[in-house]
């Protein structure tokens, strides 16, 4: 088992490492050393954390223990999926400068 402290922040943080899926319930982040990944919860009752496609299991006894001390994990409400509320990123598309060069200069070479 790993040393490396496990930092879990809860919400919608996890649309960056994955997509939603039926198969499972995206919770948050999370974070083992330099590994980060979405944390999810399969039906089995198995957390795993989620890069894309990839399924790395995690020790069941440390997340919820994790979770037990984090302050937003205190609440009686229970764990739901949460869609990503961030909008779509604004993606600007600048033209490249070209250089004109007159026809009596472009001859002249």
């Amino acid at each position: 088992m790993s040393k490396e402290p496990l930092r879990i922040r809860l919400g919608a943080h996890w649309s960056a490492f994955a997509y939603a899926r039926d198969d499972m319930e995206l919770l948050g982040t999370v974070q083992r050393g330099m590994q980060i990944g979405a944390l999810a919860k399969l039906p089995d009752n198995t957390y795993v954390q989620v890069n894309g496609d990839i399924l790395q299991p995690l020790n069941r006894s440390r997340i919820e223990a994790t979770l037990r001390s984090t302050p937003a994990a205190r609440t009686d409400r229970p764990f739901m999926s949460i869609p990503p509320s961030a909008p779509a990123p604004v993606v600007t598309v600048k033209k490249r400068r070209r250089v004109v060069v007159p026809d009596d200069l472009a001859q002249s070479r």
